[in-house]
């Protein structure tokens, strides 16, 4: 979904915004417009579903330790997969019943628009209540975490087990960038579309579009990163695959064979 996030903000808005290609854009009118404009919306409820979908998987490994595996199964995962992307593809749905129109820029490019004004207004507070129960889900989620893990350092207090406590405690600063740079992108998501929403930003539809692709853009970018850089395991594996670190054997048992004459 984030590749296809990136795909759909380059060579949906910015390529024609640079008057890229234009005569093609302009030949296919409305089919683009509409293309477009699903997949941005559909990408954007997709991603704040996929962050929510992997909080949860997170808190469910603290909140019932026992059952995650279970939780999570192979048979289950159809679930997430649904959750993930079904409202994504719904809301994208719900712009395929307004009209659009391509306009023309400065620099003899083409934006696509929505002709509705009343009902673009009404997308957008949908937008804006729906990222808002989401980031306070997820600040709730990944605050709990944070406390789960505090909490297990603290009951920590032999020193012969102060490797485990500072294993813990890097876990935890780990987390907390984590969350702090998704929670963050996401309240920056959702203050533009409020504040645009509510007219408290007053800019044009083009540089409102323009500012939403460079956060989803920065979301959809960042992700890899932080799995490289945080996931110990991930990042191992990967470095196993590509040649650049050597896969540690386990000790082999020697067999001694005693011949008798």
């Amino acid at each position: 979904m984030d590749i296809c996030a990136l795909l759909n903000n380059y060579l949906g808005a910015m390529f024609p915004k640079w008057g890229w290609e234009t005569r093609i854009y302009l030949f296919l009118d409305g089919y683009y417009a509409h293309t477009y404009l699903y997949f941005a919306w559909t990408s954007g409820i997709c991603q704040a579903m996929c962050i929510s979908v992997l909080a949860t998987n997170r808190l469910s490994a603290i909140i019932f330790p026992n059952r995650h595996h279970h939780i999570w199964s192979t048979q289950r995962l159809r679930i997430a997969y649904a959750i993930q992307f079904l409202p994504g593809m719904m809301a994208g749905m719900a712009t395929l019943f307004d009209k659009t129109q391509l306009y023309r820029n400065s620099k003899n490019g083409v934006i696509p628009k929505f002709r509705n004004e009343a009902l673009v207004t009404y997308f957008f507070l949908i937008a804006g209540a729906f990222l808002t129960v989401v980031c306070i889900y997820l600040i709730f989620a990944y605050c709990y975490l944070l406390f789960v893990l505090r909490m297990n350092t603290k009951m920590i207090k032999n020193s012969a087990f102060q490797k485990s406590r500072n294993q813990i405690k890097k876990k935890e600063m780990k987390l907390f960038i984590m969350s702090s740079i998704t929670v963050a992108i996401q309240i920056a998501a959702l203050c533009l579309f409020v504040s645009y929403a509510t007219s408290i930003l007053v800019i044009s539809l083009d540089k409102f579009y323009l500012l939403y692709n460079a956060i989803s853009d920065l979301y959809a970018g960042i992700n890899p990163y932080l799995l490289w850089i945080f996931s110990d395991s991930l990042r191992k594996y990967i470095l196993i695959r590509i040649g650049f670190r050597k896969k540690k054997k386990g000790p082999s048992s020697s067999v001694l064979t005693v011949v008798v004459h």
